[in-house]
């Protein structure tokens, strides 16, 4: 039987006395950090009533919450502070059971998504917020920790994640205006920015450490395109949604086991833009195997076909923007080779999108 609220309110009551004060948790030390106005990061708070409200459910006759060792995971681009954190659910009989969280620093637009997606069903791909907040430090937020490794960063994204993305992007279709004011949007600026300064940043990066032709194709394309109407004739034609940002496989978590559902981890990048951003794959085209995929999700989830023309120009539009965005990571990352695919796959779908813009929609 699921908790009432009454009875998460004892819990918290019996196990969190001193309100919403932070745990600062055994070898914190270690992982402070002085931040831009002179203070210095103590961590993120780990509040006892949040993962006693997170625990009730499993354990409704919990009768104590412990937060226990911090440990520093690999923070993502997004965050500079990640952590395991220890917790232990105490029983009435004295039995404990221990679970791990995840204490991370991150953007308000961050917070403000997974606080959102929160109230989709059927989303087993998304992280469980547990808690979240903003200090002296900036936002910050609590989640499970999910055991397992990450896909190989080319690989195809597992169906449960594609599923719970549509539910998603049509839950948002043509509501983005209920969504937060502050979470970035893809509009003309956003576009001039990824094409002028973060991907050419990557590649003067990659052409420090590694000299290579395709670095100087990359930086005039990126150059051209900045300033190509038809990136930004996509914007206005292709509708836009909530989107997680940067769906690829690192991103991906499958456990070890295998007895939990692959999980879609950090949403520093959420932003709104059009759907096929969060579906483009590298190497995927012509063959769209993934978008595929995606459609027949979407099918599932709204009991109809997406529309064809959007679906065919959205993923030529995207697959142009995406390659030409993170062409500089993956020139830096992982080669040239890959960074030529890139390119030479960007050019071919946005010529094909061209081409799509003179043929009538079905």
């Amino acid at each position: 039987m699921r908790p009432t609220d009454k009875d998460v309110e004892e819990a918290v009551r019996r196990v969190e006395p001193v309100a919403d004060e932070p745990d600062p948790g055994p070898g914190l030390p270690e992982l402070t950090r002085p931040v831009s106005d002179g203070h210095v990061d103590r961590g993120v708070p780990v509040r006892r009533g949040a993962i006693a409200e997170w625990l009730l459910p499993r354990h409704p006759d919990l009768s104590a919450v412990e937060v226990g060792a911090r440990r520093a995971l690999a923070g993502g681009v997004a965050s500079a502070l990640v952590e395991h954190v220890d917790v232990t659910a105490v029983g009435a009989d004295g039995r404990r059971y221990r679970y791990g969280v995840v204490a991370k620093r991150a953007s308000a637009a961050e917070v403000a998504t997974l606080s959102e997606i929160a109230a989709i069903p059927g989303t087993d791909a998304f992280p469980e917020l547990i808690d979240a907040g903003t200090d002296q430090s900036g936002a910050w937020l609590v989640t499970p920790y999910y055991p397992g490794s990450p896909m190989p960063w080319d690989a195809a994204v597992p169906d449960n994640v594609l599923t719970s993305l549509a539910r998603m992007h049509h839950h948002y279709l043509g509501r983005t205006n209920a969504l937060p004011p502050d979470l970035p949007r893809v509009d003309e600026a956003f576009c001039r920015g990824a094409l002028l300064d973060f991907s050419p940043s990557w590649i003067h990066a990659a052409q420090r450490a590694e000299p290579h032709p395709v670095h100087d194709r990359a930086l005039d394309l990126l150059r051209r395109w900045s300033d190509d109407e038809r990136i930004h004739t996509g914007l206005r034609l292709l509708p836009a949604t909530l989107l997680h940002g940067d769906v690829y496989g690192f991103n991906v978590v499958v456990a070890d086991d295998g007895t939990a559902p692959p999980r879609l981890i950090d949403w520093g990048s959420a932003r709104v833009g059009p759907i096929m951003l969060d579906v483009v794959m590298y190497g995927d085209w012509p063959s769209a195997a993934g978008l595929s995929a995606y459609l027949r999700a979407w099918e599932h989830v709204t009991g109809s076909p997406l529309d064809p023309w959007q679906a065919e120009a959205g993923y030529a539009w995207a697959t142009a923007f995406s390659n030409a965005t993170f062409v500089g990571p993956v020139a830096r990352r992982f080669g040239p080779t890959q960074a030529q695919t890139m390119l030479d796959h960007g050019e071919a779908a946005l010529e094909r999108f061209a081409q799509l813009l003179t043929n009538p929609r079905s």
